[in-house]
């Protein structure tokens, strides 16, 4: 995509800076990161720092982090390329998709395109999961144990899944550290996306099921939605 649309590229939501190197391969003139977690953001900048590309990218000023809530994000540049992967599935349902979808139209260039990557339709879970344990290893003498619970509701705009994990962390001499953690998700279907999209005033150009851009079907793993802007005047408004 950073080849096919060249120019500057905003990774919303970009987490740990996992796009970075390919987006600099593929020839993006500017990347800029942003993410709402600053605990994301240092290990996006632990990234940079280890790799002596991006570590010369960020020192010619062709690298920048900054921390942003992607449903309020404002600012003046514009981009040829906007992603949103693996992001819509923690914000809280339809609305707060569309508020993230209407932002990310708003920095696009007048022929940029958004790229938004999903779970699709054969990468969803298909039952619920009682609490059991799914994970288990060995480290350092300690033993961790983790136990997860995952409940679903199917909903016209998609699927909502409650998740929850119970990690014990054992040490040597028996002691145990239980620590839990929980999640709501949202999974829009492939419908309700492209709905939210031209609501955004965004066309859908393509629909992907695959990273190697294979046609989506319900056995899809991915649900990738490349989008343009379908006014002249981006960001107006």
């Amino acid at each position: 995509m950073a080849r096919r649309h060249r120019g500057p590229a905003i990774d919303l939501g970009c987490g740990s800076g996992r796009l970075f190197g390919a987006l600099l391969a593929g020839g993006a003139s500017r990347i800029v990161g942003i993410d709402g977690s600053p605990s994301l953001l240092e290990r996006a900048d632990a990234r940079i720092e280890a790799d002596g590309g991006l570590r010369a990218a960020r020192a010619a000023g062709r690298i920048e982090l900054a921390h942003g809530d992607v449903r309020q994000l404002r600012r003046g540049d514009r981009f040829a390329l906007a992603i949103l992967a693996g992001v819509l599935a923690h914000l809280d349902g339809p609305e707060d998709a569309l508020r993230a979808l209407v932002c990310a139209t708003a920095l696009l260039a007048k022929d940029g395109v958004l790229v938004v990557d999903t779970l699709g339709p054969g990468g969803l879970p298909a039952r619920d999961m009682p609490l059991s344990v799914d994970w288990e290893r060995s480290n350092g003498g300690r033993r961790f144990v983790r136990r997860s619970r995952l409940e679903r509701r199917e909903a016209p705009e998609g699927l909502r899944v409650s998740y929850a994990t119970l990690t014990d962390v054992v040490q040597a001499d028996g002691t145990i550290a239980r620590l839990p953690a929980s999640y709501r998700l949202w999974y829009p279907s492939p419908a309700a996306l492209a709905a939210l999209a031209a609501e955004a005033e965004l066309a859908v150009e393509s629909v992907f099921g695959s990273h190697d851009l294979d046609p989506i079907d319900e056995d899809s793993e991915r649900c990738i939605v490349v989008a343009r802007l379908t006014t002249a005047d981006p960001g107006e408004g």
